[in-house]
């Protein structure tokens, strides 16, 4: 959808934003749902089945909804409709191998599948969209009306969650005859859901975008000070980067939320590290790099603006002409 998405302090972040669900065929029930502020890449569809095999209480909190979302559980086969999202040879070691889920392109001549997709896309455009706040109806040009509509990615995501728990999974499904998340607990009474049994921390392994460092001759190192550089910022860990001084080790993350590393050795989980500037709140990887982005603009600004206070300074020191640069500077 068009819509503009800004930093907390209004820096425009991306115009578009890409939307991920994942839903049960039988009952209608969204399972999980991510955004993006780009093209979905596979590491999206990754995060997105994570979101559908873990509980979603902490989620609903931190949200606000006001109804539970109890829809959770490991897929038997996922269909896609978009060609094949899952094209790496981890992602289908982690899928088939690891979690034992097929996927599979959707069946072209499937009435139920096809209508339980044309339902979200309507919903999506004809109900969620125009009641976003500050929302632009009646505004026919696109871009306009996705900078009226700016808000911050955590704002939508509130609003996004609030939307399929509070609405969408309460409203009546034409096509089955029921409220979807009626239907839902009509069919886990019934027959059941397969549940993921491994340790979370297994689910961070494998459905998290991992950042592999090694060299044949080097690893990637930890810095004297206890802490390690990635994408352009520091992370922390009192404790256990200095045990890790010198060794090898894999870095796995959320695009959602780059303010935190989870560290691995060997496949074992260890600890995680995170990023003082980043303190106070989740930031996307697409919202620190629009921040990063604009402070180096600041700084090159700044720089220029002093250029003609440090050239008389320096003129003053020598006492005479200031140097060429600094005289180019003034012309």
């Amino acid at each position: 959808m068009d819509l503009y998405v800004v930093t907390p302090s209004g820096e425009t972040v991306a115009s578009r934003v890409h939307a991920a669900a994942l839903i049960c065929v039988k009952t209608g029930a969204i399972l999980g749902a991510v955004l993006a502020l780009g093209p979905l890449k596979e590491e999206d569809y990754m995060r997105l089945v994570k979101v559908c095999m873990e509980r979603k209480d902490h989620l609903v909190g931190i949200t606000g909804c006001e109804h539970s979302w109890p829809c959770f559980g490991k897929p038997a086969i996922i269909f896609h409709d978009r060609g094949k999202i899952f094209t790496s040879e981890r992602a289908r070691q982690v899928l088939v191998d690891r979690l034992g889920i097929i996927t599979e392109q959707a069946p072209p001549y499937a009435p139920s599948a096809k209508g339980t997709v044309e339902s979200l896309f309507r919903w999506m455009t004809e109900r969620f969209e125009k009641r976003l706040p500050n929302s632009s109806y009646g505004v026919h040009d696109a871009e306009t009306a996705a900078q009226a509509g700016g808000m911050t990615l955590e704002e939508l995501e509130r609003c996004f969650y609030r939307a399929i728990v509070d609405d969408y999974q309460r409203e009546f499904d034409t096509l089955r005859q029921q409220r979807r998340f009626i239907l839902w607990e009509q069919a886990v009474a019934a027959s059941g859901v397969p549940q993921y049994l491994g340790s979370p921390d297994d689910l961070k392994l494998l459905l998290m975008k991992a950042q592999n460092r090694k060299t044949p001759h080097h690893g990637y190192r930890v810095q004297n000070s206890n802490r390690l550089s990635f994408q352009g910022r520091w992370y922390v860990c009192p404790g256990l980067l200095s045990r890790l001084r010198g060794r090898e080790f894999d870095l796995y993350y959320d695009r959602r939320d780059v303010g935190v590393l989870y560290i691995f050795v060997e496949g074992e989980y260890l600890g995680e590290a995170y990023c003082p500037g980043l303190m106070g709140g989740r930031v996307s990887e697409w919202e620190a790099r629009a921040m990063r982005k604009h402070n180096e603009e600041q700084a090159r600004i700044a720089r220029e603006q002093g250029l003609p206070a440090r050239a008389r300074m320096e003129a003053r020191s020598t006492g005479g002409t200031p140097s060429p640069q600094h005289r180019d500077s003034r012309k």
